[in-house]
């Protein structure tokens, strides 16, 4: 239907009535006729941009590209990462699974290269193409040197497991691997290594001396990506069970100031399964409590540490590793990097450093709650600080007056 000014005259009888009588039809039906494609063409409203706003459009564009386009390629190498180290950490259980159910698991390998000990046994039930001992690990790892936010690691001075930030007493040296997929990785073993599983390995009839996890006593670093790079630890270079490169300083912790926790009791995160206590799931899995203690103090006095464990995961951080102790008296103490061990480190605590957050430390012999459980069901680990001196210690779990650091 055309829309035109003069509708009134252009319709019906009316219309045609007016044509007729006029000495030129097509002149008149032309002049109509165009005046109302006229006034259709006025009409319509066509809708476009402008120039300025097809611009304008394409800086917003490339403005929100920019700035989201990062945090996407970022989660997409995440999750590129995160399956590269669970393919890797599902051949390595399967692995030493197979070991365990040969040989166990345990403090078996306590030569003077237990770490390249335990690469041999594992290489029965696992691909390994490479091993490498301590003063060949290039030969595993197709470079010299390891990236991190402090200083480039050169890779032969990895000789322990204090090198690697853990507990360099129980381990003590390091070996290199390749499996058989080309995943390099440096590793060390923990020769005091409890039994993994008590029903089916009894080590010297200590049954109760166990953990679950086979891979739980080996620590160390792997690449996802060999020799393309950019061999940086955190990046491509990962760090295994707890592991990690470049020195853990001071000032790079969140502490809280320590405090005495609230004892969980052994029946808030335990189950009695037939006169075996068992840590429930859920205490397991999210506060990483593995073992139930099994002394009675911890039902009626409360396990400390445990409390410790759950207070520091509910605040949002966690209780203080070994190595986060030790970087903690490693300043207190003026103390040479890594010269603090498990071994009493003698030094006067330098009492300017102390502030409001280590007020009081050192004063008496104060004692403070690490993470790391103890390889029977009772005891765990801490560190001691004296006014002259500082070490490990390990104790029930149930000691009142030991204390705890929350690290964010």
């Amino acid at each position: 239907m055309l829309k035109c000014r003069r509708r009134a005259n252009f319709g019906g009888g009316a219309f045609l009535a007016n044509l007729l009588q006029s000495g030129n039809i097509k002149e008149n039906f032309t002049s109509l006729w165009g005046e109302c494609l006229e006034v259709t063409g006025e009409g319509k409203r066509h809708v476009a941009f402008t120039l300025a706003e097809t611009l304008i459009a394409l800086v917003i564009i490339g403005v929100v590209s920019a700035l989201t386009l990062p945090l996407l390629l970022t989660k997409i190498n995440d999750t590129v990462t995160k399956n590269k180290i669970a393919v890797f950490e599902r051949k390595l259980s399967k692995g030493t699974d197979l070991l365990n159910i040969e040989y166990g698991i345990g403090p078996y390998y306590k030569g003077a290269n237990p770490s390249y000990e335990f690469a041999q046994a594992l290489s029965k039930h696992l691909k390994i193409v490479t091993i490498c001992d301590k003063d060949h690990l290039t030969d595993c790892l197709p470079y010299s040197r390891i990236k991190t936010d402090e200083e480039d690691v050169l890779v032969s001075n990895i000789k322990n497991g204090g090198d690697l930030h853990v507990n360099k007493d129980d381990y003590t040296d390091v070996a290199g691997i390749v499996l058989g997929d080309g995943t390099p990785m440096i590793f060390s073993w923990n020769k005091n290594c409890p039994v993994s599983d008590p029903d089916a390995v009894k080590y010297n009839g200590v049954k109760e001396n166990a953990r679950s996890n086979t891979t739980s006593c080996i620590k160390g670093i792997i690449d996802l990506n060999g020799s393309k790079g950019p061999n940086r630890f955190g990046k491509d270079v990962i760090g295994f069970n707890g592991a990690s490169l470049g020195w853990i300083d001071f000032a790079d912790l969140k502490i809280t100031k320590p405090e005495i926790p609230t004892p969980l009791y052994r029946d808030d995160y335990c189950t009695n399964n037939n006169g075996t206590w068992e840590v429930k799931s859920e205490y397991k899995t999210k506060y990483n409590i593995q073992r139930c203690c099994t002394s009675d103090n911890c039902l009626t006095k409360g396990d400390y540490w445990a409390g410790a464990m759950m207070n520091c995961k509910d605040s949002g951080g966690h209780l203080a590793t070994s190595a986060d102790l030790a970087a903690i008296a490693t300043y207190l103490y003026d103390a040479p990097e890594n010269a603090i061990g498990n071994d009493q480190y003698d030094a006067p605590l330098n009492t300017a450093k102390l502030g409001t957050t280590f007020s009081g430390l050192g004063s008496s012999y104060t004692r403070i709650w690490s993470n790391r459980e103890s390889s029977g069901t009772t005891n765990a680990s801490g560190r001691y600080f004296t006014n002259s001196a500082t070490g490990r210690v390990s104790t029930g779990r149930y000691a009142w007056g030991y204390m705890s650091f929350c690290v964010k």
